[in-house]
């Protein structure tokens, strides 16, 4: 059975332990991070995926955190791993995210940018940093005409460090899940504005979301050309 002994934290207890120096360590979804995080806080993915392995360089024996986690539960688990490497484990915040800034908890949030949106984000973001995580080979067969910057996943964070922090960064994948981690990953960096292109070029180029003829009308008469 579990040990249900670690402490589930109140708001309250995180502002106070955060003062004292704890650190906070989201044990969610990589996708859960990127659409809203406590500012700070360190990405690990969910429990059982080998601490050990996951926190180098990251977190040090004697620290002392407070595990962000979807539910007590999960917090608990991933506790008791977290426990193993010498971390002092404070407790567990399991709240729900979206009364984190309403209760007075520092957030960062993600750029969430849907497929029908994506067009309108560009004439209205015309800085936007649309970074193309995919491989060259996906490229080549599927391009995608709104991209400013190539950075395939597989050489990953390779060329992360000439992304502009003063830009909007939107990762843009096949799908969701490489865009989600390269977003995760430089939002740990304290970028301001990071986000993804949601359901990635699949979703975007998809008949009920994309018609070239009004994409076509849409842009022109935004002055975005495609």
């Amino acid at each position: 059975m579990p040990d249900f002994s670690v402490v589930v934290l109140s708001y309250e207890d995180v502002r106070r332990q955060t003062a004292r120096g704890a650190r906070l360590v989201d044990v969610r979804t990589p996708q859960e991070y990127v659409y809203l995080h406590l500012q700070g806080a360190i990405p690990l993915a969910a429990p059982r995926f080998g601490f050990q392995v996951l926190s180098k360089n990251q977190l040090m024996p004697g620290d002392r955190v407070i595990i962000v986690a979807a539910s007590p539960v999960a917090g608990q688990i991933a506790s008791q791993e977290i426990d193993a490497i010498g971390v002092d484990v404070v407790g567990v915040f399991a709240s729900l995210p979206r009364t984190w800034g309403p209760k007075g908890l520092p957030v960062q949030l993600g750029e969430l940018v849907f497929p029908e949106q994506l067009l309108t984000y560009i004439h209205d973001h015309p800085n936007a940093d649309i970074v193309d995580v995919r491989e060259l080979v996906e490229c080549e067969r599927y391009p995608f005409p709104h991209v400013t910057r190539h950075l395939p996943f597989s050489e990953w964070p390779n060329g992360q460090e000439r992304l502009d922090p003063s830009r909007p960064i939107i990762f843009l994948g096949a799908g969701d899940d490489r865009a989600i981690l390269a977003a995760r990953d430089t939002m740990v960096l304290n970028y301001p504005t990071v986000g993804y292109l949601v359901g990635g070029y699949a979703a975007f180029h998809h008949p009920r979301v994309y018609d070239p003829k009004e994409a076509a009308r849409t842009t022109a008469h935004h002055g975005v050309f495609i």
